[in-house]
């Protein structure tokens, strides 16, 4: 499956881009939050979904006190954080959760270039299966660039629309979910092998309006 943001799933928690992340995919606008659940190279059918940003969003909407509160210190992944440094913001986090017993991997082949040292992404739903962790390790939890929330991003599916139209003329053949919250591959597609670098640049261009 792919998420956040079009990377590959690296499981309920996973960053929001896919990972060759995410991925459930740019999700989820779960991505690098992708994020679907499941193992880090979970694509067999090839949905690319989009996971919900923390951040604040491009045409000035403001946040809550308690929203501020919550985002306070936490790192900031922006659109053009490669995958290896997401897994690396995510350390922080990922042995918060470790230290109250939720299990954690390695990258392994998942990401044979990322620290073999580092921890790697649970495979259930901390915010769901574990709440009480999820509380007490939120402070550590990087947030999703806020391009991609469409709470805080009035544009936001008019620059989705913009990222499929990118990803189809460079090569990517997709069809856009209707809820806006990612991509299928279509029947018979054959994706380039720099699936990865053409999907995070049309992303990056959609929604920065560039």
């Amino acid at each position: 499956m792919r998420n956040e943001s079009g990377r590959r799933d690296l499981g309920p928690d996973r960053p929001y881009k896919k990972t060759l992340f995410l991925s459930c995919a740019v999700l989820a606008v779960t991505l690098l939050t992708g994020c679907s659940g499941g193992d880090a190279e979970g694509q067999g059918d090839g949905v690319v979904s989009v996971p919900e940003s923390d951040g604040g969003g491009k045409g000035g909407s403001t946040k809550s006190p308690a929203a501020d509160d919550s985002e306070s210190g936490r790192p900031q992944i922006r659109m053009d954080t490669t995958q290896v440094e997401e897994v690396r913001m995510y350390q922080g986090y990922l042995r918060c959760i470790k230290d109250r017993g939720v299990s954690v991997g390695s990258p392994g082949n998942k990401m044979p270039e990322a620290d073999p040292e580092s921890l790697w992404f649970p495979g259930i739903d901390v915010a769901k299966e574990r709440p009480e962790v999820e509380k007490a390790c939120i402070g550590k939890k990087p947030l999703h660039p806020p391009e991609l929330d469409p709470k805080k991003n009035p544009d936001y599916m008019d620059d989705y629309s913009k990222w499929i139209a990118c990803n189809n003329r460079r090569g990517l053949k997709v069809e856009p979910l209707p809820d806006g919250g990612g991509w299928n591959y279509k029947a018979g597609a054959n994706p380039p092998r720099n699936e990865d670098q053409i999907n995070q640049e049309c992303m990056i261009e959609a929604f920065s309006g560039k």
